[in-house]
């Protein structure tokens, strides 16, 4: 039993680290779209359709392991609960509506080139996909219409913009030619983002944290607590990389290609960091917080 119930928590965990991969990809390379000039050809297509399929998968792979944690059992149990857990629960229901929205978004991107109508289409799927997986975690326990619901929206919505230019621009688009004022307005654009995710992240997580976690006692004396510092010392050293970026990289980078490289280097860096984070994040949503206890 207790091998069946790691293999549940490491599922548990590993689905939802894929889940919020999948997404970020997707919220970063809609913002790319809209910063790369015309004429800029990138396999971005063909990653947008493995990025979504990735989240799709990682839900209804999260999904039995919720129905394996509600159910006390294994994941073998759990596949027999698993049709009833979809149909006859609040959770299973909001589960197959952010399923649904990544579904959309993956028959969104299937043609090949893009229109602002389609465009507009992949964002609001997008968003109604953040608003029900933040209504699927801890914050959805109060209420939809509540701070920490919204709170919890606006941090994953933020958090997948935030990693997604990031992986987007330092794995995809600073390696396609392009002009140097194409890219610098590219940069521009990137950094201006990546900067309005952070004061985001940084705003709603405090509550959030502060949310859960209850006192600095629960702080360094809980796993959640240590777990949670550990996310917040990640995304501290991001910041810092992002920070080295836009006052040191891109200013180089205006000027000689060689700062080109160096920037991509840092955004890879950063990405490794922003990864690390999302998997103690993803940690955090297999544990009670101890404001719960």
């Amino acid at each position: 039993m207790g091998a069946g119930f790691d293999a549940v928590w490491l599922l548990q965990v590993s689905s939802a680290f894929l889940l919020v991969c999948g997404f970020s990809w997707l919220a970063g390379s809609w913002c790319a779209r809209r910063w790369l000039p015309s004429g800029v050809e990138l396999p971005l297509r063909y990653f947008d359709l493995l990025a979504a399929g990735v989240a799709i998968v990682a839900s209804v792979l999260s999904l039995l392991a919720a129905t394996a944690v509600m159910g006390g059992t294994g994941l073998l149990e759990a596949c027999g609960m698993f049709w009833m857990m979809v149909t006859s629960t609040a959770y299973g229901l909001t589960c197959c509506a952010a399923i649904a929205a990544l579904l959309m978004v993956l028959a969104l991107r299937w043609p090949r080139g893009q229109s602002a109508g389609r465009e507009i289409a992949v964002a609001v799927a997008m968003l109604v996909f953040a608003v029900t997986r933040a209504s699927m975690g801890h914050a959805g326990e109060e209420g939809i219409w509540t701070v920490p619901m919204a709170a919890e929206s606006i941090h994953l919505s933020a958090i997948a913009v935030w990693v997604g230019v990031v992986a987007v621009s330092g794995c995809c688009v600073l390696s396609a030619p392009m002009s140097a004022a194409d890219r610098n307005r590219y940069l521009d654009s990137m950094s201006r983002a990546a900067m309005g995710a952070v004061v985001a992240i940084v705003v709603t997580g405090i509550y959030s944290g502060w949310h859960r976690v209850g006192n600095t006692g629960n702080l360094v004396n809980t796993v959640y607590g240590i777990t949670l510092l550990g996310k917040i010392a990640l995304v501290l050293l991001a910041i810092g990389i992002g920070g080295y970026n836009k006052f040191i990289g891109l200013p180089a980078a205006s000027r000689l290609y060689q700062g080109v490289v160096t920037v991509r280097l840092a955004l890879r860096i950063e990405m490794v960091l922003l990864l690390g984070a999302i998997l103690a994040a993803a940690i955090l949503t297999s544990q009670q917080p101890p404001s719960a206890l």
